[in-house]
């Protein structure tokens, strides 16, 4: 008989990885995650959590005693800047879809290191990123960066779009780069006293261009895009971050800012998301734009799903309910989390006001159930 160190083998210790994990040991399941970095990531990256995903958090006991350093958003705001039209949606009307009808917003990294918490100490092996990959018919052997080596009867790749498992796998993906990048600036000003309307996320527009608005719990974020003809250097400059406060809030055109920085979006899709018994999750299957903070979301509904499928498999249900997973969650991106991420980039900011006000109230709630991923969420758990 084959001996297996664990049942589940996980690469990467981000919010993807040891959500999966988590949920997987709460179902009683062995579960080792490979780290390649000395400890937790600590970079800001996605910050929104979409309704199915505070539900599911609030599942594995976790949320609730993050909320109340987070930001819960229940409105939306559209606005142009040059006319004064407005639009806005409630996400209360979501209440009889999930238990949390609203957006929080906190960084993921506050939020990993409670996922962390809840999990058996040494369930994380740090410094011992994947370096090697074998397979057979009874499960996959790791060998990571400390020299360990591990066996488990399936192992998951939750390690990023340039994390080793998916090209250890052999599995390839469509990559390409979107046109724009993006400048972020932040400032302490609260935006709600100067905007009409405005909770905690908003869309300002005029004729040819847009500015988001996005309130964290100590900062606001001001998200502009930056053309393929300009240079980091360039849009980081006082002056251009000025004018283009300048172009969207005029009164607050010396607002005081905390922070700036640049950075670029990918848009990409794996071929698969399951090679043998390797399968992936998060990044390493997807990344959309960062227009609607989907991508992180849609990655902790992959680990939950794949849970929750796991879980049926290894009690007896066959191996084919992991390839009909894989190609759910596959569709899931083809079909709807990339052509959603593009159609936010495409919109023409003219009309962007227009269109959201002319909402019937059954298109407002399929917008909104669209917007939050509560059509998407539970696409490949196991009947």
């Amino acid at each position: 008989m084959t001996t297996h160190d664990t049942d589940i083998l996980i690469a990467g210790a981000g919010p993807v990885g040891l959500t999966l994990a988590l949920a997987l040991h709460q179902r009683g399941i062995a579960v080792r995650v490979l780290e390649k970095r000395d400890g937790l990531s600590t970079a800001s990256r996605a910050s929104t959590f979409h309704p199915p995903t505070l539900d599911a958090l609030d599942s594995l006991g976790v949320l609730k005693p993050l909320l109340p350093g987070g930001v819960r958003i229940d409105r939306i705001l559209w606005r142009r800047v040059d006319d004064g039209s407005a639009a806005s949606i409630d996400l209360g009307i979501l209440a009889d879809d999930t238990g949390f009808p609203h957006r929080w917003h906190r960084e993921q990294q506050d939020v990993t290191p409670a996922l962390l918490a809840a999990l058996p100490p040494d369930t994380v092996r740090f410094n011992a990123g994947a370096q090697a990959l074998a397979q057979d018919d009874t499960g996959v052997e790791v060998t990571a960066a400390d020299g360990t080596t591990h066996r488990a009867r399936y192992a998951i790749g939750c390690d990023g779009a340039g994390g080793a498992i998916r090209a250890l796998a052999g599995i390839a993906a469509d990559t390409n780069d979107y046109a724009h990048r993006v400048l972020r600036l932040l400032t302490p000003l609260d935006l709600r006293d100067h905007i009409p309307g405005l909770d905690g996320l908003g869309y300002l527009y005029d004729q040819a261009g847009s500015c988001s608005l996005l309130r964290m719990p100590k900062v606001w974020r001001l998200i502009f895009r930056v053309g393929p003809d300009m240079s980091d250097e360039a849009a980081l400059e006082e002056d251009h971050a000025r004018a283009r406060i300048a172009r969207f809030l005029p009164a607050l055109r010396d607002l005081p800012i905390e922070g700036r920085d640049v950075y670029g979006v990918k848009r990409a899709m794996a071929l698969s998301y399951q090679a043998g018994r390797v399968l992936l999750a998060g990044d390493a299957a997807h990344l959309t734009n960062t227009r609607g903070g989907m991508n992180m979301n849609a990655g902790i509904h992959d680990a939950m799903t794949l849970a929750a499928t796991l879980a049926a498999v290894l009690h007896g249900a066959p191996d084919a309910l992991l390839q009909s997973w894989a190609e759910a969650r596959l569709r899931v991106v083809r079909d709807a989390l990339l052509p959603r991420t593009d159609a936010r980039v495409a919109a023409t900011p003219a009309d962007e006001v227009a269109r959201m006000a002319a909402l019937t109230p059954r298109e407002t709630l399929t917008w909104a159930r669209e917007a939050s991923m509560l059509d998407i969420s539970r696409v490949g758990s196991p009947a």
